[in-house]
């Protein structure tokens, strides 16, 4: 998978948007949406700016709140959570950006795996 880091970065994309995909988003207005791509915009995936970008997207989802995600929620501030220890090691250089990727990837795979099969 880290041979193609584009298709990595794509796939946690995509995990991330399924975790999203059951979010009310302020009534339908987009605002929590337009922030976190804002935050995507603003901080490329790099070394020095990887965890500005993580935490600029935690910041918009805790901004918008329970309210606008909806019931995933809990599952996205962990990703959040998960996201930030990881944009510091890469910032650290404790890890490279195709270890953050697969991290960022096997994060996003439990988190997905979690929200399809909730624990009563």
């Amino acid at each position: 998978m880290t041979s193609r880091p584009h298709l990595a970065i794509a796939y946690t994309l995509g995990m991330l948007v399924f975790l999203l995909c059951g979010c009310v988003d302020d009534q339908g207005r987009g605002a929590m949406h337009e922030s976190v791509s804002q935050c995507f915009a603003a901080y490329p995936f790099k070394k020095g700016s990887a965890y500005e970008r993580f935490n600029c997207i935690a910041l918009a989802h805790q901004h918008y709140g329970p309210a606008a995600m909806g019931p995933g929620y809990g599952l996205i501030t962990q990703v959040d959570q998960a996201s930030l220890s990881i944009g510091q090691d890469v910032d650290s250089g404790a890890l490279d950006l195709p270890e953050a990727e697969t991290a960022l990837y096997w994060v996003t795979i439990k988190a997905q795996q979690a929200a399809q099969h909730p624990r009563s």
